[in-house]
């Protein structure tokens, strides 16, 4: 069985919101766990989950975001990018294209869904 790459759990499609939206509202929204923030210009600039945003509901999503987005390569191991979400703290990783420009949201992967995939994985041998 070939070793679980980020691409083969990954989902595409990331839900997005601009940093002067209020929280409650892109939460009320939004149908994942956690969303990528856009300037003015269209540029992702952040990232915020659910849960923060549900804690600031009544402030503006740019004043409550991460700027620094954790982003990770689709042929990374499935296993490798678990780790690095465990040493970052973070349960998403974004996957980003810069083409044209400046980078943009194209998939995420979760924490929740490696673990999974790797568990079952297990189950199957």
């Amino acid at each position: 069985m070939p070793p679980l790459l980020v691409r083969d759990v990954m989902t595409i499609g990331v839900p997005v919101c601009r940093d002067t939206e209020a929280c409650g509202v892109v939460a009320a929204r939004l149908n994942g766990e956690a969303v990528v923030v856009l300037d003015d210009d269209g540029m992702a600039c952040g990232w915020v989950t659910r849960r923060n945003l549900l804690e600031n509901a009544f402030r503006l999503v740019g004043d409550v975001m991460d700027e620094d987005i954790p982003t990770i390569q689709p042929e990374i191991l499935a296993e490798a990018a678990a780790q690095i979400m465990r040493d970052r703290r973070v349960e998403y990783l974004f996957l980003m294209h810069s083409w044209p420009g400046e980078p943009r949201p194209s998939a995420v992967v979760s924490l929740k869904a490696i673990e999974g995939r790797l568990r079952g994985t297990e189950a199957a041998r």
